[in-house]
C-alpha cells in the first residue's frame, strides 16, 4: 500500500513526463498496427542515424502518442496515434518542449513543459525548436502532425501542443491541410470504419524534410539551418470496417514554401494507397536497399 501511495504521489508530482526511448515496441506499442501474420507490432520505418529519436509522448501519467524526432533538423518525422471518433473538445493548449532532447535539461527535468520566452532565452535548445523560433519564421506557423481535433479527450488534446509534434508550415498550407486532409480523412474514417475505443483507427502523420530552413538564434549566434521547413506532409490510416476487414488510405501533399523571394511552391494534394505512399516516401527520403514502411 505504501508503494502504491508513493506511485500515486509521483503521478501527481510528474503529470507530464515524456520519454525518449530506445524502442517504440518496448515502451508504447499501443499506437502501432499489429502484423496480421505474427501479430507483432510494426512501427513505421525508423530512419538510420543518431539524429533520430523515438519519443513516447506522455502527459498526465499516460502515453498519448509516439513521435520520431529529428534533432538535427529540429522537426518531427512522424507521429503515430489512434483515432476513436470526433469529440467536441475546445482548442486550448500551450506549446511545450521536450527537456530530454537536450542534455542541459536532464536528468532532473524530465517533464514535457511549457516554456516562457524569458526561460527559453536562458537555455541553449541545441536539439529542438522552441517557441521563440516561430516569430523569426515569418509566414510560417506551427503545423501539427497529430492534430488536437483528433484527440479522444482534453488531456490528449493538450498533449499535442508540443514542438516535438509540429513543423513549420505556411498558414495557407496549414489551412489547406486541415481542410483537404484532416477533415476529409476524419469523415471518411467515421463513414467507413468501426471507430471507437475498442476499434480505433491507427494513423501515422509525417513530413518530408525540405531544402529551406528557418534561421534561429542560439546563445547570441545565428544558425542559418535552424528549423527545417518540410517539402511535404503525409498521412495514412488503417482501420477495421463493418465486414471486419482492414481498410486503409493515404494522402501526400506538397507544401507551400518560398523557393526564392516572391516565388512559392503550390499546395498539391494526392490521395493514394498506402503502398503507393510508401513507394513515394522511399524515393523522397532517398532510401537505398530499403522501403519506407508506414504500417
Amino acid at each position: 500500500m505504501k508503494l502504491l501511495a508513493l506511485l500515486l504521489l509521483l503521478g501527481v508530482v510528474y503529470p507530464s513526463l515524456n520519454e525518449v526511448v530506445q524502442s517504440f515496441k518496448a515502451k508504447c506499442p499501443e499506437f502501432f498496427v499489429k502484423n496480421q501474420h505474427n501479430h507483432e507490432v510494426t512501427p513505421p520505418t525508423l530512419l538510420k542515424g543518431n539524429q533520430f529519436k523515438c519519443i513516447c509522448q506522455r502527459w498526465k501519467g499516460k502515453y498519448r502518442y509516439a513521435t520520431l524526432y529529428d534533432i538535427k533538423r529540429r522537426i518531427p518525422i512522424y507521429s503515430a496515434y489512434k483515432f476513436e471518433g470526433k469529440k467536441d473538445i475546445p482548442r486550448d493548449g500551450y506549446w511545450k518542449t521536450e527537456p530530454q532532447l537536450d542534455e542541459c535539461l536532464k536528468p532532473e527535468n524530465r517533464e514535457m513543459r511549457e516554456m516562457r520566452p524569458a526561460q527559453e532565452e536562458t537555455l541553449p535548445f541545441k536539439n529542438q525548436a522552441r517557441n521563440n523560433d516561430y516569430p523569426r519564421a515569418g509566414a510560417y506557423t506551427r503545423g501539427h502532425l497529430f492534430p488536437n481535433s483528433y484527440a479522444a479527450d482534453a488531456d490528449q488534446a493538450e498533449s499535442t501542443f508540443t514542438l516535438t509534434n509540429a513543423a513549420p508550415q505556411m498558414q495557407d498550407s496549414n489551412e489547406a491541410w486541415a481542410r483537404e486532409v484532416e477533415e476529409l480523412m476524419r469523415v471518411e474514417i467515421e463513414k467507413n470504419c468501426m471507430v471507437n475505443e475498442t476499434f480505433p483507427a491507427y494513423i501515422v502523420t509525417g513530413v518530408v524534410p525540405g531544402d529551406v530552413w528557418v534561421a534561429i538564434e542560439r546563445e547570441r549566434r545565428t544558425i542559418t539551418q535552424g528549423v527545417n521547413i518540410p517539402s511535404h506532409y503525409w498521412s495514412a490510416y488503417l482501420c477495421i470496417n463493418s465486414a471486419s476487414s482492414r481498410l486503409s488510405r493515404a494522402f501526400l501533399a506538397q507544401q507551400i514554401y518560398e523557393i526564392k523571394p516572391n516565388r512559392k511552391t503550390k499546395f498539391k494534394k494526392s490521395n493514394m494507397t498506402v503502398a503507393d505512399l510508401e513507394s513515394k516516401l522511399t524515393g523522397l527520403f532517398k532510401l537505398l536497399n530499403q522501403t519506407f514502411r508506414v504500417f
